[in-house]
């Protein structure tokens, strides 16, 4: 399939699991309220948040494969592709018992890092030795990687989408059984595995000699050298995206992180849309950079990164301005965190969403490892903003610190990108900020319309968040983009669906 069908089918599917990961949150959330209380659905956040700092043991070795894959499917080298799946299954072999080492020793802090008054510390180390059991899984990882670099991640997002089906039918029923916390870590442990095994089978049905070729040492020690900067990048970067409900957790409790968390699912929702642009796309643009196609590679990434940005304004617009109503709807007032979270939150991911596509772009062509010292500043400037912000004004300091890191570290991504591909800052911003022109008057149109006509029941809602939603993305597609891209578009599209029907 050509990329753009690739980038179709795989954005398609994202979207796919968006909705019905959406679906399935917002049907799911106020039973396993009521089931479990606040301060345990708070804990089980904060407990698989805390379970995700264990992928610091990667090495970065997950972004270090996908680069290497999709090098190697890029030159079109079978055999070399073959001997680093070997290399990465035998590096993930090592990852796993460091994983596993670390996991233990965490289990020790759970009390100390989850302090609660209704949960013993009996209930979070059983609950805690249940989600170690996944990293037994941490092998077969390399399969997910490949699927990425292979641009099918539409398979990965199929089998997500089931994934999510399966941990939220058996959440609800452990809650429903009165098992607690430590019901839902064996859900959400369980339901990793069928996604995994499909992932073997498709790599085993496409490379079946990967069994029978030997580790190359070569291979891993370049898995290993360029693993040390995506460590560092990936470090610096996770713990920028945990940090806010872990900081939480640790100063105000599991209580106050419930409604910080829950104000947040649509925006949540929304960057997961935005960053399907990003995962559908890198490798991509990786193929044509490995290819030496460099003209093709600025022009595509220019037009991705306003397409980001428009769509950004189009989809985070009605969360932003109706996100209060939603709640409301949903699970009720007392569960708002405010209209300053929501907002923040909004702004975060949409500058977030661009920088997504352009570390992307710096981690799949293998430099990585220019972009690591800034990423560390970024994370630096977050964590002790976030901690003092959430000391003096409460549940909203997080949400400053990440803000303040974007803005005043990550401004140098573009000057980056210049050195690295020769793209100028200016017309990176351009296509960042053209579709503000509108966008403006779009959030002000809608502000105004909201205060006036507030909805009143779900059906208001939801119908009023999806014309302004289709109302955002229409303004995008003939203000933002010109004529010529249009029709480029159309015709890309075309030919897709002409290629689907063939094959």
């Amino acid at each position: 399939m050509s990329r753009t069908q690739n980038s179709i089918y795989n954005f398609s599917a994202g979207v796919i699991y968006a909705v019905v990961s959406a679906a399935a949150g917002l049907l799911a959330t106020p039973l396993l309220l009521f089931w479990l209380g606040p301060e345990r659905l708070g804990a089980f956040k904060a407990l698989t948040d805390w379970m995700g700092y264990l992928t610091f043991f990667e090495l970065g070795m997950g972004g270090a494969m996908m680069a290497a894959f999709a090098m190697k499917i890029g030159q079109e080298d079978s055999a070399g592709l073959n001997r680093m799946i070997a290399a990465s299954l035998r590096v993930y072999s090592i990852v796993m018992l460091g994983s596993l080492t670390g996991g233990i020793a965490l289990l020790a802090a759970m009390p100390i890092v989850i302090p609660s008054k209704a949960l013993g510390p009996g209930e979070l180390r059983i609950s805690a030795s249940i989600t170690l059991l996944s990293l037994f899984l941490t092998p077969l990882m390399v399969f997910r990687a490949l699927a990425d670099a292979r641009q099918r991640s539409y398979i990965l997002w199929l089998l997500l989408t089931v994934q999510i089906v399966l941990i939220t039918g058996l959440s609800l029923l452990m809650a429903w059984a009165g098992w607690g916390l430590i019901g839902q870590t064996l859900a959400w442990t369980v339901s990793q595995v069928p996604a995994l095994l499909v992932l073997v089978w498709d790599c085993v049905r496409k490379y079946g000699s990967t069994w029978s070729v030997s580790s190359n040492r070569a291979d891993r020690k370049a898995l290993w050298g360029l693993g040390r900067s995506t460590f560092a990048h990936m470090m610096a970067e996770r713990i920028g995206l945990v940090s806010d409900n872990i900081v939480i957790a640790w100063i105000l409790g599991p209580t106050a992180l419930a409604p910080f968390f829950l104000t947040q699912q649509l925006v949540t929702i929304a960057l997961a849309n935005l960053k399907g642009i990003s995962c559908s796309t890198w490798a991509g643009l990786t193929e044509l950079y490995s290819r030496s196609e460099l003209i093709a590679f600025r022009e595509r990434l220019l037009e991705l990164t306003g397409m980001i940005s428009g769509l950004g304004i189009a989809i985070l617009g009605p969360v932003a301005i109706y996100n209060r109503f939603f709640i409301r709807q949903w699970i009720g007032e007392g569960m708002y965190a405010g209209d300053s979270v929501t907002v923040l939150a909004c702004f975060n991911t949409l500058i977030w969403s661009v920088y997504i596509l352009w570390g992307w772009v710096i981690l799949g062509t293998g430099n990585i490892r220019m972009w690591v010292p800034y990423s560390i500043g970024s994370t630096l400037v977050n964590i002790v903003i976030s901690v003092i912000g959430t000391f003096t004004i409460g549940v909203i300091g997080p949400l400053i610190g990440s803000a303040a890191s974007l803005v005043l570290v990550s401004w140098s991504l573009p000057s980056l990108l210049k050195r690295l591909f020769g793209i100028s800052p200016w017309e990176l911003w351009k296509a960042v900020f053209i579709p503000l022109r509108w966008g403006a008057i779009y959030l002000a149109a809608m502000w105004i319309f909201v205060n006036r006509f507030p909805p009143q029941g779900w059906l208001e809602l939801i119908t009023m968040m999806g014309i302004w939603g289709c109302a955002g993305v229409f303004l995008w597609w003939k203000l933002s983009l010109g004529k010529n891209d249009r029709i480029e578009w159309r015709a890309r599209l075309r030919r897709s669906v002409i290629s689907t029907g063939i094959s």
